[in-house]
């Protein structure tokens, strides 16, 4: 009975809070966004979900606007002076930096995965950095590869020689998912 139960958890659970994450995402849009929209055209002609919708739109227009070099220059400056402001500073560098680590970093460089091989053990971790030209100190051949802990909990970043990385043919979604788990098994197939 307890074995049944519990499988039904591990069945349900990913299901459900996939679905609560995206209900709230949607509710959260819609009220955001939604509710001055309402005002603006007036409640007669509002329909539910109008508000997603605008929200999809305007994140697009702001991207599409960000791409042009005049704005880009205006965005550039504004966040050199909003970064003046310590707490904001702080948390507007992290996600920032969160953000960029999913896509490539400047200079053509990939976050790639990577197995790394320190006293015999096999660690699996990201490139995150190639280039340290800024620090003529620092050996040559040298790169840094973030080692996530299991569960999401944290990570090391370690600098070593490229001899100790050996690429692995797996995409940075997919390490991470095995991270998650703590490689206890390989991640379900979508069907």
């Amino acid at each position: 009975m307890k074995k049944i139960f519990k499988r039904g958890l591990i069945a349900i659970a990913p299901l459900t809070i996939s679905i609560g994450i995206i209900y709230w995402l949607f509710t959260f849009l819609e009220e955001l966004v939604g509710t001055p929209m309402k005002n603006l055209i007036g409640p007669k002609y509002y329909y539910p979900g109008m508000g997603i919708l605008a929200a999809a739109i305007l994140l697009f227009l702001v991207g599409a606007v960000l791409n042009t070099w005049i704005i880009s220059k205006i965005t550039h400056f504004f966040e050199r002076i909003l970064k003046r402001i310590p707490l904001f500073n702080s948390l507007y560098k992290m996600l920032k930096n969160v953000t960029r680590f999913f896509q490539s970093a400047p200079g053509g460089e990939k976050n790639q995965v990577v197995e790394v091989t320190v006293g015999g053990m096999q660690l699996v971790g990201f490139i995150t950095r190639e280039n340290f030209s800024e620090f003529p100190a620092m050996e040559r051949d040298r790169i840094a590869v973030y080692l996530p802990m299991s569960y999401q909990i944290g990570g090391y970043t370690v600098i070593l020689p490229k001899e100790k990385v050996k690429p692995i043919n797996l995409s940075i979604e997919e390490a991470l998912q095995y991270s998650l788990i703590a490689w206890a098994h390989k991640p379900p197939e979508d069907p």
